[in-house]
């Protein structure tokens, strides 16, 4: 268990680092954006799609150890062996619905990976690979979350005291 503990420790904390740096990359580059527009009456042309880019990374990235909403009604009433049931299923139901997510980008690669992007000359699948790379990180936490005891990455801060 311990070793499993300290893989959900460094998965998401290597999550957490990459959606730091991408947020970084995003805030710098748009506020270049709007510098070089208003300020210098000038247009950074590959500025929109990589914005546009990263942010779907940034999103798909951090979605994998954020907060996510949920009812507790039932979950704050159960404890010990039902608890973890609930756990277990609730896990199962969000693997289902990411697998479903990778099923979809996996399509879209199939049918539109061979475009580009006019400006930065890039495959269009770095957009499929970002929802395919969020939804198994995602995965990983909320698995490795399961086996280690940690709380939930869906769970309210207030259950883990």
């Amino acid at each position: 268990m311990n070793a499993i503990r300290r893989l959900d420790r460094v998965l998401r904390a290597a999550i957490d680092g990459a959606a730091a740096i991408l947020l970084l990359a995003v805030t710098v580059l748009g506020i270049s954006q709007v510098f070089s527009r208003y300020v210098l009456n000038s247009s950074l042309v590959r500025s929109e799609e990589l914005l546009r880019l990263l942010y779907v990374w940034l999103i798909l990235l951090a979605a994998a150890t954020a907060p996510h909403m949920r009812i507790t009604l039932l979950a704050e009433q159960l404890r010990g062996g039902a608890a973890l049931v609930l756990s277990i299923v609730r896990t199962v139901f969000v693997l289902a619905l990411l697998a479903l997510l990778v099923n979809g980008a996996l399509t879209l690669e199939a049918s539109f990976g061979n475009d580009r992007y006019v400006t930065l000359g890039i495959s269009k699948s770095w957009y499929w690979t970002a929802a395919i790379v969020g939804a198994l990180l995602w995965a990983g936490t909320l698995i490795t979350g399961l086996f280690s005891g940690a709380r939930p990455s869906d769970a309210p801060a207030e259950e883990a005291r």
